[in-house]
């Protein structure tokens, strides 16, 4: 695979940096018990990895208004206190990322994940000291879709020249949001989707290892 010419990467955190499924499902579980809903399978649950999770539980459940409103609320309520927690680095990241900050890669976290969560997590891991920028969604800034967190963290790094950055994601939503804001993005199989879905969305290139995505650039 020939290699990449990129000074600015910005990486997603689910399935990318980390393995935050145990927490995740645990808190879709949570509130669909609070909500007297039926428990999704393990197959649906992977999907509620990836999109924001206002678009999950309309999508899987149908809800709107003050019931979707309670479903969110009721997964932030476990999330906020055990589900962040539930969470690993991803074996091989952090070699990784040492290599890419020793090539001179300006790095950068770009999730769909609430922004402090987003904080806590790379900070309870030592990963922080990596990275130039932690982006995330805010309900009250209105980023809730991946092209505008991906907006938000490009605008944060000064970004000029966007030729110069992109995007390293496991899923769909990561290569289209990319793509929405005229950046390339670059697929990684060792998260929550597949290398047909990153390619079939677009990826310019999919690797299966954090060692391989390293020497990509």
């Amino acid at each position: 695979m020939d290699k990449l010419n990129y000074d600015i990467l910005l990486f997603d955190l689910d399935g990318t940096l980390t393995d935050s499924i145990e927490g995740i499902v645990n808190a879709v579980c949570y509130a669909c018990k609070k909500l007297n809903l039926r428990i999704p399978s393990q197959e649906e649950l992977l999907e509620f990895i990836g999109p924001p999770m206002t678009l999950s539980f309309t999508t899987h459940f149908g809800l709107e208004g003050e019931t979707l409103n309670k479903a969110i609320d009721f997964y932030h309520e476990y999330y906020s206190d055990k589900g962040w927690k539930e969470n690993k680095v991803i074996k091989g990241v952090v070699p990784m990322l040492e290599e890419l900050k020793n090539k001179g890669k300006r790095l950068a976290v770009s999730t769909n994940k609430p922004e402090y969560y987003a904080k806590q997590i790379m900070d309870m891991f030592g990963l922080s000291k990596y990275m130039d920028f932690i982006g995330g969604s805010s309900y009250e800034e209105d980023r809730l879709v991946k092209w505008k967190v991906i907006e938000h963290t490009l605008k944060n790094l000064d970004v000029a020249d966007k030729s110069k950055a992109v995007m390293i994601g496991d899923r769909h939503y990561d290569v289209e949001g990319a793509q929405k804001v005229s950046i390339n993005a670059v697929g990684v199989t060792f998260g929550y989707g597949t290398r047909q879905e990153l390619e079939s969305a677009g990826a310019i290139a999919v690797v299966d290892t954090p060692e391989e995505l390293s020497a990509l650039f």
